[in-house]
């Protein structure tokens, strides 16, 4: 303990940073910079680390930056919109300080260096603590490589040009890899295509790799790892056949990796995995005025021992089911990527660079350099989780610990037919969860909605033993077709034209978020729904070698017996549900040249867009596809022959599909959207029909 004892002296009474010791207080940018100028040691040491973390502060901040202190020593920097900014202000930027006296023995903080060998070191403790003593992640033992492998020789020699890296086929080889999950960030990094994989095979200097790869090389030869696998140079990326067959195995490719590397806080190959310039400690300078030290000595002594700890507020990922990718996308790009959330899911190990540190997830432990990622979660009291089997505990545990209790529960064997049953309500029910998290992520080419999600469904195959049809499970049907986008904006995403990523029963059809109006887990025996669809058969067409990857569309189907009616699509301005809000025919709208709702930016509400049956008033409808754009200008042609297919009845619910005609010939419909209301037990105008919808 210091002379100061736990309290540290309170400074000058006239310095707002100094009283924000002890209370919460506003200052500025002005009157920090003035205190310092007139020698207070925590004005002056907090410039220093301002200045240190962000040089820019006074551009991007203006000359007249306020600052909140609060008293858990958290630090917000705010631009004055009405100061020199002129109304332009930026995002806010949260900061941790801390000041103590140097001779206290002090915390373990990270270093706010991801390249530091302190984040080595903390890296190297968890990967010892999985090998050693996580069953489910795996042992250390080599396994089998993939097709192609980048081979790690020593960085390029300054005088001999020595080749950094090499592309080799593993033939049947086993050892020690990494995989790189990364962004493409929309670039088109260096790739191996069948003009350069000779090239590539006979050597890559490492200076010709863009930063994230350099990085991820940098990182495999610090852990002793001879190894590195990256999809743009593993794969042969103009080739239609070998991208197709590669897909198809990202489920070993991943689950066998020694590590998966994951460049969190990376938008793009040229952007690095590495982030420096996270924190700082900063002692300040000694009195340079040797009569003052004399005449106050204690105010010298101050200035000799005292010290900040200041650091740029880390960012911890949102993992849990219901977490908006696009909240986190600034600091974690890749956590809002598709392909990169199925790799997380896959990979046994996953080391984390994140903005400001090192994170770990394992099929065990979720864990970060400062500590404070998944705290609360249940999984850090693993003595609540003998009832996993029985219970939701979607939320209550971290997404990689949640995804393989769910398939150790759902394969698990012994204990007869109802424990099956459970295991299989369990997996179901992650797989709806799954579903829903992955198509809230962004794929630069949307028809990738199923190749970019088919390691997890083989992983999901095996576990379940049920059918998968174009991302559906067969047993799961009828049911499983009643999903709706989601989303505020109802005229983003494809046009009711645009060609489809799959058969429009499948959830992976809507370029957009979707979830699931029914549990595919099946509902509580006091809820037992009504289905009136049966199904009569589900086809499946693979379009490469990948059988849960793209279909051929047009020879997928599902036939149904289902009993139909006629309906008409109607609109409203109205954005939200409102009683006898006034509608209009979209047929009538588009004859008189009348437009559609338009929707600015997101203002354009789930009620906007309506089906009506008979003579009933009409109810909300979530269309799959874009029947205007935001301008109002029609896609839907009003032409179409619109028909409502009754799914079932639940809780006084009814669920119907929305389906037009395609072509002149049989009973073949394309899916545009579904109904589920309350009001919705309209009476079929037709007895049971048999209807194909692809």
């Amino acid at each position: 303990m210091s002379r100061y004892g736990n309290r540290m002296p309170s400074g000058d009474p006239n310095c707002g940073l100094c009283v924000a010791q002890f209370q919460e207080r506003w200052s500025s940018l002005a009157e920090i910079q003035d205190h310092a100028e007139d020698g207070c040691p925590y004005c002056a040491n907090m410039l220093e680390g301002l200045l240190y973390l962000v040089p820019d502060l006074e551009t991007r901040f203006g000359e007249d930056a306020q600052f909140r202190f609060e008293r858990r020593r958290d630090m917000t920097v705010y631009a004055d919109p009405n100061g020199s900014l002129r109304g332009a202000c930026p995002d806010k930027i949260k900061l941790q300080y801390r000041w103590f006296m140097a001779d206290e023995q002090q915390p373990y903080e990270p270093p706010g260096d991801t390249a530091a060998e302190s984040s080595f070191i903390r890296a190297k403790s968890w990967i010892q603590e999985c090998l050693e003593n996580h069953k489910l992640c795996g042992d250390d033992e080599p396994s089998a490589l993939p097709t192609r492998i980048l081979a790690l020789s020593e960085p390029d020699g300054a005088s001999n040009g020595e080749r950094g890296v090499r592309l080799i086929s593993s033939s049947g080889q086993t050892g020690r890899y990494i995989a790189l999950s990364h962004s493409w960030g929309g670039e088109h990094p260096l790739t191996t295509t069948t003009a350069t994989i000779d090239q590539h095979m006979a050597g890559i200097p490492l200076g010709s790799l863009p930063a994230t790869f350099q990085d991820a090389c940098h990182i495999a030869r610090r852990l002793g790892i001879a190894y590195l696998w990256i999809d743009s140079l593993c794969i042969i990326q103009d080739s239609t056949a070998d991208w197709a067959l590669e897909a198809s195995r990202m489920a070993s490719i991943y689950r066998n990796s020694w590590l998966t590397v994951y460049a969190t806080a990376s938008s793009s190959p040229r952007s690095g995995i590495f982030r420096r310039r996270q924190a700082v400690w900063i002692a300040a300078d000694d009195p340079a005025d040797e009569t003052l030290a004399i005449l106050f000595p204690e105010a010298a002594t101050l200035r000799r021992q005292l010290r900040l700890s200041l650091r740029l507020a880390p960012v911890h990922p949102d993992l849990t089911p219901h977490a908006d990718p696009a909240r986190q996308k600034t600091a974690l790009p890749l956590l809002a990527r598709a392909w990169a959330y199925q790799e997380r899911l896959l990979a046994p190990r996953v080391l984390h660079f994140g903005p400001h540190e090192v994170l770990w997830e394992c099929m065990q432990r979720l864990d970060c350099d400062c500590g404070g990622v998944g705290a609360g979660t249940a999984a850090r009291r693993p003595e609540h989780m003998g009832v996993y089997a029985a219970r939701d505990t979607t939320g209550q545990l971290p997404p990689k610990v949640s995804h393989y209790a769910a398939l150790h529960v759902g394969v698990v064997g012994g204990g007869g037919e109802a424990k099956a049953k459970k295991g299989r309500r369990k997996l179901l029910a992650r797989w709806q969860e799954m579903v829903e998290e992955y198509t809230n992520r962004a794929l630069t080419f949307p028809a990738d909605r199923l190749p970019a999600f088919s390691g997890v469904a083989a992983e999901m195959v095996a576990a379940l033993g049920m059918r998968y049809r174009a991302g559906q499970w067969e047993e799961a049907l009828p049911e499983a077709l009643l999903f709706e986008r989601t989303g505020s904006n109802a005229v983003a995403g494809l046009a009711v034209d645009d060609v489809r990523a799959a058969p429009s029963w499948s959830w992976a059809s809507p370029d957009a978020p979707v979830r699931f109006l029914i549990s595919l887990a099946g509902p509580p025996e006091w809820a037992k729904p009504v289905v009136h669809a049966r199904v009569v058969e589900v086809r499946s067409v693979p379009s490469g070698p990948d059988e849960r990857g793209q279909v051929t569309r047009d020879e997928s189907y599902v036939m149904l017996s289902a009993q139909l009616l006629d309906a008409s699509l109607c609109f409203s301005e109205e954005p939200y549900l409102v009683p006898n809000k006034p509608w209009t025919y979209i047929r009538h709208a588009v004859a008189r040249g009348i437009k559609g709702p338009q929707a600015a930016a997101d203002k354009l509400g789930p009620g906007s867009f309506m089906v009506r049956a008979g003579k009933k008033p009409p109810l909300c409808f979530v269309p799959d596809v874009r029947l205007c754009d935001e301008l109002g200008q029609w896609v839907w042609k009003g032409e179409e022959e619109i028909r409502c297919a009754m799914i079932m009845e639940s809780q006084e619910t009814g669920y119907w599909l929305v389906l037009r005609q395609i072509g002149n010939q049989g009973p073949t419909y394309e899916r545009i959207g579904v109904v589920k209301d309350h009001e919705a037990i309209w009476p079929p105008t037709d007895d049971r029909k048999s209807i194909k919808i692809i």
